[in-house]
């Protein structure tokens, strides 16, 4: 997965199956493809969207191994990296077409009753 969020990457099963059925198709799909570079809010936007998704990953792992410790942190981080994301999604000028949306996670410290 590619760490900008505009670039789309192809899988080698993709890219040889375009290059296979038609030879030129890997380089029209190169060319149509934009990379391009985020920067001021936006690029501080999607840094706290990135730290939001890296955390519930990281939940995901604590709910799986049932650490209850780690889960509780992650909850009391992930509170501030919503608040962070946020801020930083308000102050887009203009703002983002796609509306934030809602954020919260239900929490229990008892991680055995929501498994």
């Amino acid at each position: 997965m590619s760490d900008c969020l505009g670039q789309i990457e192809l899988t080698e099963s993709e890219s040889t199956s375009a290059a296979t059925s038609n030879p030129g198709g890997v380089d029209e799909l190169a060319a149509e493809v934009r990379s391009f570079v985020l920067v001021g809010e936006r690029l501080l936007a999607a840094q706290a969207m990135r730290l939001l998704m890296r955390l519930d990953g990281e939940m995901a792992e604590a709910r799986f191994q049932v650490n209850h410790d780690w889960f509780r942190r992650l909850m009391r981080a992930r509170a501030r990296a919503v608040s962070r994301l946020r801020r930083r999604w308000a102050k887009i000028n203009p703002p983002p077409t796609i509306p934030l949306g809602k954020l919260r996670r239900r929490y229990h410290a008892n991680l055995a009753k929501r498994l």
